[in-house]
């Protein structure tokens, strides 16, 4: 049964004032919808890229290693510093070390963040180190840090170990 515009007209005059601005026109369904699409897809995409950084290993081969020639590494009992010298690959720059020291009575971590070494370029370190505290070096780990799309990632996989650290001649 079709209505006319006769009956329409008829049945909007006897609707209670009330009910006559209580619809939820196409376009507001729409921007409702829109937005909570947007919602949903901007807590999705955040979680995501969360699980990625958690996950996140290093994505390129940097071929950091100890410099070649000599000692890699000694402990200046004078200045009481770790000297070391490292090689970077070709594909990469690296914008940071962190450097472990383990000695037989403990270990300490130092971030070396000025130790910038450019594509196939070579850093010679200098970290002080008291062996009279933390004991003599058994283990030195390396390990280099990059930064991929502003994000800063440190490279385990890559990292330089050498075993026991004898003295600077």
């Amino acid at each position: 049964m079709i209505a006319t515009k006769h009956q329409v007209k008829r049945f909007r005059k006897e609707m209670p004032k009330e009910w006559k601005k209580k619809a939820i026109t196409a376009l507001m369904a729409v921007f409702l919808l829109a937005s909570f699409a947007a919602a949903v897809t901007s807590v999705v995409t955040n979680l995501a890229s969360a699980q990625v950084e958690e996950n996140a290993e290093c994505p390129i081969a940097i071929d950091f290693h100890f410099k070649r020639g000599g000692s890699p590494a000694c402990y200046d009992t004078i200045t009481k510093e770790i000297v070391f010298s490292v090689e970077n690959g070709i594909t990469t720059n690296i914008e940071g070390l962190i450097v472990n020291a383990i000695g037989l009575e403990k270990a300490e971590t130092m971030e070396a963040n000025q130790a910038k070494i450019g594509k196939a370029g070579t850093y010679t370190g200098r970290l002080s180190y008291d062996s009279t505290i933390a004991g003599p070096i058994r283990l030195m780990k390396i390990t280099p840090k990059i930064i991929i799309n502003q994000n800063e990632l440190i490279c385990l996989e890559q990292a330089v170990t050498i075993g026991r650290v004898l003295p600077c001649k």
